[in-house]
């Protein structure tokens, strides 16, 4: 042991400043890979939201042409709509928008005025997945939406 200038003994804390330093790095490393799982969670959830508005849209334009032709457009109140085109439109808008996947379940349901578009997918986070190297790395991520169709005043 040697003794400073001072008096005190300079070999009693040798290395705990490297310890300080490698706990911080690894906290930092740590906020660094949940900040990057959550970005990506929050775009990938943006997207979703963007895919089930447009597929519901466009579900939402598919008119009952048959009815319109032989009835009429309505007074007043909604247009009537292709059930069945409807959901169709809204899958395809969801098939070109490339959210269709193994991991996404879709549920489209339409009545005669309304078309709602709901998804849900499975996320593997970029960091975490990494990490566990696994499926505990995924998260759920939801989206829905509801289009109706013009309404005649």
């Amino acid at each position: 042991m040697t003794v400073g200038a001072k008096g005190r003994s300079r070999g009693d804390d040798d290395g705990t400043v490297l310890l300080l330093i490698i706990g911080l790095v690894t906290i930092a490393a740590l906020l660094v890979g949940v900040v990057t799982d959550v970005s990506a969670l929050y775009l990938e959830r943006r997207e979703l939201v963007a895919a089930v508005d447009g597929a519901a849209l466009a579900g939402a334009q598919a008119v009952d042409e048959e009815s319109v032709y032989l009835d009429g457009l309505p007074l007043s109140g909604p247009v009537p709509l292709d059930k069945v085109a409807a959901e169709q439109a809204a899958r395809e808008y969801l098939a070109d928008a490339g959210v269709l996947g193994p991991k996404t379940d879709v549920t489209i349901t339409a009545s005669t005025t309304t078309v709602t578009v709901a998804l849900t997918s499975r996320f593997d986070l970029p960091v975490a997945s990494t990490v566990t190297a696994g499926s505990s790395g995924a998260a759920p991520v939801s989206a829905s939406a509801t289009a109706r169709t013009a309404v005649i005043p």
